[in-house]
Protein backbone atom coordinates (compact mmCIF):
# COMPACT_ATOMS: atom_id res chain seq x y z
CA UNK A 1 0.00 0.00 0.00
CA UNK A 2 1.38 3.41 -0.95
CA UNK A 3 2.30 5.73 1.90
CA UNK A 4 3.14 9.31 2.84
CA UNK A 5 5.53 9.76 5.76
CA UNK A 6 4.38 12.96 7.45
CA UNK A 7 7.27 13.20 9.94
CA UNK A 8 10.91 12.53 9.06
CA UNK A 9 14.40 13.94 9.61
CA UNK A 10 17.61 13.89 7.62
CA UNK A 11 21.20 15.00 8.04
CA UNK A 12 24.54 14.54 6.33
CA UNK A 13 26.40 13.94 9.58
CA UNK A 14 26.73 10.77 11.61
CA UNK A 15 24.17 10.41 14.40
CA UNK A 16 24.66 8.04 17.34
CA UNK A 17 22.00 6.24 19.36
CA UNK A 18 19.35 6.04 16.62
CA UNK A 19 18.24 3.40 14.13
CA UNK A 20 20.34 4.73 11.24
CA UNK A 21 23.67 6.44 11.90
CA UNK A 22 23.74 8.07 8.44
CA UNK A 23 20.17 9.23 7.69
CA UNK A 24 21.00 10.93 4.39
CA UNK A 25 18.50 11.57 1.62
CA UNK A 26 20.04 8.71 -0.32
CA UNK A 27 19.47 6.31 2.57
CA UNK A 28 15.94 7.63 3.00
CA UNK A 29 15.18 7.03 -0.67
CA UNK A 30 16.21 3.38 -0.26
CA UNK A 31 13.89 2.96 2.73
CA UNK A 32 11.06 4.65 0.86
CA UNK A 33 11.34 2.31 -2.11
CA UNK A 34 11.41 -0.74 0.15
CA UNK A 35 8.26 0.30 2.04
CA UNK A 36 6.29 1.87 -0.82
CA UNK A 37 6.53 5.41 0.58
CA UNK A 38 5.73 7.74 -2.30
CA UNK A 39 6.48 10.97 -0.49
CA UNK A 40 8.25 11.97 2.73
CA UNK A 41 7.85 15.23 4.64
CA UNK A 42 11.21 16.40 6.00
CA UNK A 43 11.24 18.80 8.94
CA UNK A 44 13.60 21.72 9.30
CA UNK A 45 15.07 21.53 12.82
CA UNK A 46 16.05 24.20 15.32
CA UNK A 47 17.58 23.00 18.59
CA UNK A 48 19.14 26.12 20.17
CA UNK A 49 19.91 24.35 23.45
CA UNK A 50 22.25 22.02 21.55
CA UNK A 51 23.38 24.50 18.93
CA UNK A 52 22.32 22.09 16.19
CA UNK A 53 19.68 21.71 13.53
CA UNK A 54 18.93 21.84 9.81
CA UNK A 55 17.79 25.32 8.77
CA UNK A 56 15.02 26.05 6.28
CA UNK A 57 17.13 26.98 3.28
CA UNK A 58 19.74 24.31 3.99
CA UNK A 59 17.05 21.64 3.90
CA UNK A 60 15.50 23.18 0.81
CA UNK A 61 18.88 23.08 -0.92
CA UNK A 62 19.33 19.41 -0.03
CA UNK A 63 15.89 18.49 -1.39
CA UNK A 64 16.71 20.37 -4.60
CA UNK A 65 13.25 19.91 -6.17
CA UNK A 66 13.31 16.13 -5.65
CA UNK A 67 9.60 15.17 -6.06
CA UNK A 68 9.94 12.42 -3.44
CA UNK A 69 10.33 15.00 -0.67
CA UNK A 70 8.31 17.87 0.78
CA UNK A 71 9.29 19.99 3.76
CA UNK A 72 7.88 21.77 6.80
CA UNK A 73 9.65 24.99 7.67
CA UNK A 74 10.46 26.04 11.22
CA UNK A 75 12.21 28.73 13.23
CA UNK A 76 14.11 29.49 16.42
CA UNK A 77 11.89 31.31 18.93
CA UNK A 78 14.87 31.91 21.24
CA UNK A 79 17.16 33.56 18.67
CA UNK A 80 16.60 35.26 15.31
CA UNK A 81 12.81 34.98 15.57
CA UNK A 82 12.08 37.77 13.09
CA UNK A 83 14.58 36.39 10.61
CA UNK A 84 12.80 33.04 10.92
CA UNK A 85 9.40 34.65 10.31
CA UNK A 86 10.71 36.37 7.20
CA UNK A 87 12.05 33.05 5.93
CA UNK A 88 8.74 31.28 6.52
CA UNK A 89 6.82 34.05 4.76
CA UNK A 90 9.15 33.90 1.77
CA UNK A 91 9.02 30.11 1.57
CA UNK A 92 5.23 30.06 1.96
CA UNK A 93 4.69 32.70 -0.73
CA UNK A 94 6.78 30.63 -3.15
CA UNK A 95 4.89 27.47 -2.09
CA UNK A 96 8.12 25.76 -1.06
CA UNK A 97 6.85 24.51 2.31
CA UNK A 98 3.84 22.34 3.10
CA UNK A 99 3.55 23.25 6.76
CA UNK A 100 5.26 24.66 9.86
CA UNK A 101 6.85 22.65 12.69
CA UNK A 102 6.99 24.16 16.20
CA UNK A 103 9.62 22.67 18.53
CA UNK A 104 7.89 22.98 21.87
CA UNK A 105 9.89 21.26 24.64
CA UNK A 106 13.12 21.90 22.71
CA UNK A 107 12.67 25.68 22.83
CA UNK A 108 11.24 28.19 25.28
CA UNK A 109 7.91 29.04 23.61
CA UNK A 110 5.13 30.98 25.31
CA UNK A 111 1.99 29.37 23.90
CA UNK A 112 -0.02 32.54 24.51
CA UNK A 113 2.56 34.92 23.06
CA UNK A 114 2.18 37.24 20.09
CA UNK A 115 5.10 35.40 18.50
CA UNK A 116 3.27 32.09 18.32
CA UNK A 117 0.05 33.81 17.32
CA UNK A 118 1.86 35.42 14.37
CA UNK A 119 3.24 32.05 13.24
CA UNK A 120 -0.26 30.54 13.32
CA UNK A 121 -1.66 33.55 11.44
CA UNK A 122 0.99 33.03 8.78
CA UNK A 123 -0.04 29.38 8.50
CA UNK A 124 -3.70 30.36 8.17
CA UNK A 125 -2.89 32.92 5.49
CA UNK A 126 -1.10 30.31 3.38
CA UNK A 127 -3.38 27.35 4.24
CA UNK A 128 -0.59 25.42 5.97
CA UNK A 129 -0.95 22.89 8.80
CA UNK A 130 0.96 23.54 12.02
CA UNK A 131 2.77 20.63 13.68
CA UNK A 132 3.80 20.70 17.34
CA UNK A 133 6.27 18.46 19.11
CA UNK A 134 4.14 17.00 21.91
CA UNK A 135 5.26 15.03 24.94
CA UNK A 136 8.81 14.50 26.11
CA UNK A 137 11.81 15.40 24.01
CA UNK A 138 13.73 12.52 22.43
CA UNK A 139 16.71 13.24 24.68
CA UNK A 140 14.45 12.80 27.69
CA UNK A 141 12.99 9.53 26.37
CA UNK A 142 16.31 8.06 25.30
CA UNK A 143 18.87 6.27 27.41
CA UNK A 144 21.55 8.97 27.17
CA UNK A 145 20.87 10.44 30.58
CA UNK A 146 20.04 13.87 29.13
CA UNK A 147 16.99 15.79 30.26
CA UNK A 148 14.40 17.77 28.38
CA UNK A 149 15.16 21.42 27.68
CA UNK A 150 11.80 22.61 28.96
CA UNK A 151 8.77 21.02 30.56
CA UNK A 152 6.86 18.64 28.28
CA UNK A 153 3.91 20.07 26.37
CA UNK A 154 0.76 17.96 26.33
CA UNK A 155 -2.27 17.99 24.00
CA UNK A 156 -4.29 19.67 26.74
CA UNK A 157 -1.82 22.58 26.75
CA UNK A 158 -2.44 23.11 23.02
CA UNK A 159 -6.19 22.55 22.96
CA UNK A 160 -7.06 26.25 23.16
CA UNK A 161 -5.03 26.98 20.01
CA UNK A 162 -7.16 24.57 17.99
CA UNK A 163 -10.35 26.11 19.32
CA UNK A 164 -9.19 29.70 18.70
CA UNK A 165 -7.97 28.93 15.16
CA UNK A 166 -10.64 26.79 13.47
CA UNK A 167 -9.29 27.53 9.98
CA UNK A 168 -5.90 25.95 10.79
CA UNK A 169 -5.21 22.22 10.89
CA UNK A 170 -2.98 21.13 13.77
CA UNK A 171 -0.85 18.00 14.08
CA UNK A 172 0.04 17.12 17.66
CA UNK A 173 2.93 14.73 17.04
CA UNK A 174 3.83 11.36 18.54
CA UNK A 175 0.25 10.61 19.66
CA UNK A 176 0.97 12.94 22.56
CA UNK A 177 3.20 10.32 24.23
CA UNK A 178 3.03 9.91 27.19
CA UNK A 179 -0.21 11.93 27.39
CA UNK A 180 -2.21 9.44 25.35
CA UNK A 181 -5.62 10.05 26.96
CA UNK A 182 -5.25 13.79 26.41
CA UNK A 183 -4.46 13.14 22.76
CA UNK A 184 -7.63 11.11 22.31
CA UNK A 185 -9.71 13.86 23.91
CA UNK A 186 -8.11 16.63 21.84
CA UNK A 187 -8.67 14.78 18.56
CA UNK A 188 -12.25 13.86 19.45
CA UNK A 189 -13.29 17.36 20.49
CA UNK A 190 -11.48 19.36 17.78
CA UNK A 191 -12.23 18.67 14.11
CA UNK A 192 -8.92 20.35 13.14
CA UNK A 193 -6.61 18.29 15.39
CA UNK A 194 -4.70 15.26 14.11
CA UNK A 195 -1.79 13.21 15.36
CA UNK A 196 0.88 11.03 13.78
CA UNK A 197 2.38 7.63 14.57
CA UNK A 198 5.96 8.90 14.59
CA UNK A 199 8.56 8.40 17.30
CA UNK A 200 6.43 6.15 19.50
CA UNK A 201 9.17 3.63 20.21
CA UNK A 202 12.95 3.49 20.21
CA UNK A 203 14.54 1.18 17.66
CA UNK A 204 15.68 -1.17 20.43
CA UNK A 205 12.45 -1.25 22.47
CA UNK A 206 11.30 -4.61 23.75
CA UNK A 207 8.20 -6.51 22.59
CA UNK A 208 6.20 -5.43 25.66
CA UNK A 209 6.56 -1.77 24.67
CA UNK A 210 5.65 -2.61 21.06
CA UNK A 211 2.50 -4.42 22.18
CA UNK A 212 1.48 -1.54 24.43
CA UNK A 213 1.96 0.95 21.61
CA UNK A 214 -0.09 -1.17 19.19
CA UNK A 215 -2.89 -1.28 21.76
CA UNK A 216 -2.84 2.51 22.17
CA UNK A 217 -2.95 3.09 18.41
CA UNK A 218 -5.91 0.74 18.11
CA UNK A 219 -7.73 2.51 20.94
CA UNK A 220 -7.09 5.88 19.31
CA UNK A 221 -8.44 4.62 15.97
CA UNK A 222 -11.56 3.23 17.61
CA UNK A 223 -12.17 6.41 19.59
CA UNK A 224 -11.25 9.05 17.01
CA UNK A 225 -11.55 7.25 13.70
CA UNK A 226 -8.97 6.50 10.98
CA UNK A 227 -9.46 9.97 9.52
CA UNK A 228 -7.54 11.46 12.45
CA UNK A 229 -4.24 9.55 12.25
CA UNK A 230 -1.27 10.20 9.95
CA UNK A 231 1.44 7.69 9.18
CA UNK A 232 4.84 8.94 10.37
CA UNK A 233 8.21 7.54 11.34
CA UNK A 234 10.38 10.20 13.00
CA UNK A 235 13.19 8.40 11.17
CA UNK A 236 15.97 7.86 12.18
CA UNK A 237 14.52 7.62 15.71
CA UNK A 238 11.92 5.04 14.71
CA UNK A 239 12.60 2.55 11.91
CA UNK A 240 10.41 2.21 8.85
CA UNK A 241 10.00 -1.48 9.69
CA UNK A 242 8.63 -0.69 13.15
CA UNK A 243 6.50 2.18 11.85
CA UNK A 244 4.74 -0.04 9.34
CA UNK A 245 4.45 -2.91 11.83
CA UNK A 246 2.70 -0.70 14.39
CA UNK A 247 0.03 0.47 11.95
CA UNK A 248 -0.48 -2.91 10.29
CA UNK A 249 -0.85 -4.63 13.65
CA UNK A 250 -3.15 -1.96 15.12
CA UNK A 251 -5.35 -1.90 11.99
CA UNK A 252 -5.86 -5.64 11.74
CA UNK A 253 -9.56 -6.04 10.99
CA UNK A 254 -9.95 -2.50 9.61
CA UNK A 255 -11.02 -2.04 6.00
CA UNK A 256 -8.65 -1.31 3.13
CA UNK A 257 -10.32 2.10 2.82
CA UNK A 258 -9.50 2.90 6.45
CA UNK A 259 -5.87 1.83 5.99
CA UNK A 260 -5.58 4.04 2.91
CA UNK A 261 -6.72 7.02 5.01
CA UNK A 262 -3.99 6.48 7.61
CA UNK A 263 -1.19 5.59 5.23
CA UNK A 264 -1.86 8.13 2.49
CA UNK A 265 -5.14 9.97 2.10
CA UNK A 266 -5.22 11.98 5.36
CA UNK A 267 -1.76 13.41 4.75
CA UNK A 268 -2.52 13.99 1.07
CA UNK A 269 -5.55 16.06 2.02
CA UNK A 270 -3.72 18.15 4.64
CA UNK A 271 -0.75 18.74 2.33
CA UNK A 272 -3.00 19.41 -0.68
CA UNK A 273 -1.14 16.87 -2.83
Amino acid sequence: MKKIDIHCHTTNRRVEGVSCEHPTLEELAKKMRKHNVEKTVLLATYFPHKGTGISNFRLLNWINNNPKFEMFGSLDFDHFYYQGMNELEELAEKELIKGVKIYTCYQHIDLKSNKLRDVINLAEKHFLPVMFHVGYSYSCMSKTGKVAYTSPVSPANLDFLAKENPKVNFIFSHMGKPFFNEMVKAAKTNFNVYTDSSGLIDFDDKKEEMDKTVSEIKTYLNECGPGKLLFGTDFPVQTYEHSVYLIDKAMKGFSIEDKKKVYYENAGRLLKL
